[in-house]
């Protein structure tokens, strides 16, 4: 069972099919040493991926860096304020 039908998200076979052939992706280019995250930045809404060993847990790359996007909403937010003090 997959986390959004736990959550009580209905997934359609469409959907579904996009899941697995992820998942599957994901697999395939996780090596025997390392495992891939994905995750969506809250703020921005982009998918980052974390590299990370699988043997310490430890962060090997992150694609863009979580920071990068940080650095990113705050200027979007600040540019929203320049202009909701515009108007």
């Amino acid at each position: 069972m997959q986390l959004a039908e736990l959550r009580g998200a209905k997934i359609s076979a469409g959907d579904e099919q996009k899941i697995k052939m992820l998942d599957k992706a994901i697999k395939a280019m996780e090596g025997p040493k390392t495992s891939l995250h994905l995750s969506v930045h809250k703020e921005t809404n982009t998918i980052m991926i974390k590299v990370m060993d699988k043997d310490t847990g430890d962060l090997i790359r992150e694609i863009p860096p979580e920071k990068t996007l940080d650095v990113a909403a705050k200027l979007m937010e600040i540019a929203g304020i320049l202009v909701d003090h515009r108007i």
